[in-house]
């Protein structure tokens, strides 16, 4: 009876240290500016114990996918479950991404671009070939060696932030086309210094001034950040300041989150928390 009492209790305390150390991690969430939403179900992509080391890698988190580290695609479904009775589903195409532009076209292994989602010129994993008006962008941004990631800034005016596979981000200007000229790239600088960041950024996400503007490498993240959220927050007639800040958080506890896009953090004990505007 006694050796039976002490199994169950060594049982229950390491239950209890586990969840402990969730609500450790879902307090400092909160307190970084997110709140906790449903359950994400999607067992495919969580590691079956605590020191698995053999699953899937989300290299990136879209509104609507899942990019592995090797390429794969997953559609994902944070509002519902797909009739798997999960968040997440294989995605019906044999595309293996290498670069992604906007969360909604990506470069293949086999050099094309296709795109992700539907609309209104081509249907979801299609692809994407010189009569769409966009592919000349597309194979200027996505086309060059070592680009990962491109994101819009400014499309009236040409710029585009792209992350290289040297770890640093660029802004890029790129002219407009006409009857005479080819659109090309024409200005060239670092936005996101991976010196300034600790080591070289692997994600990246750029949306003004809000939390969804993010840069993180293999063990830091950083996110826009309001710096006077008092003043800010209490005078109608001062405007909120903000700066790229450590999300302290991130590092701490890191072997906790899945995947993280800025918006959306996913936790390996299967809970999403959203940021707050």
């Amino acid at each position: 009876m006694i050796r039976k009492f002490c199994l169950f209790s060594l049982l229950f305390l390491l239950v209890f240290s586990c969840c402990a150390c969730d609500g450790d991690v879902t307090r400092a969430l909160r307190h970084a500016g997110f709140s906790m939403g449903s359950e994400f179900v999607c067992d495919s992509i969580y590691p079956k114990k605590k020191d698995d080391t053999d699953y899937e890698k989300i290299k990136y988190l879209t509104a609507s996918h899942f990019i592995t580290d090797k390429g794969k695609i997953y559609e994902i479904s944070l509002g519902g479950q797909f009739s798997n009775k999960a968040n997440c589903r294989v995605a019906n195409t044999e595309i293996e991404v290498q670069a992604i532009f906007d969360g909604k076209v990506v470069k293949a292994s086999d050099g094309k671009y296709y795109s992700l989602i539907e609309d209104n010129t081509v249907s979801a994993y299609s692809e994407i070939d010189s009569n769409n008006s966009s592919y000349s962008l597309y194979n200027l941004l996505l086309g060059q060696d070592g680009t990962l990631k491109v994101i819009t800034v400014d499309s009236s005016n040409g710029i585009y932030y792209v992350l290289k596979n040297d770890g640093n981000v660029y802004s890029y200007t790129v002219s407009k086309a006409d009857r005479n000229t080819p659109m090309s790239i024409v200005g060239t600088s670092i936005v996101y210094n991976k010196n300034d960041y600790l080591g070289e950024i692997i994600d990246f996400n750029y949306a003004g001034d809000s939390p969804a503007t993010f840069a993180r490498t293999e063990n830091k993240a950083y996110k826009m950040t309001t710096i006077n959220t008092d003043e800010c927050g209490k005078y109608v007639d001062i405007a909120c300041k903000y700066k790229m800040k450590e999300f302290e958080s991130f590092e701490k506890y890191k072997d906790y989150i899945l995947a993280y896009n800025g918006n959306v953090i996913i936790t390996k004990y299967k809970m999403v928390f959203n940021a707050s505007s």
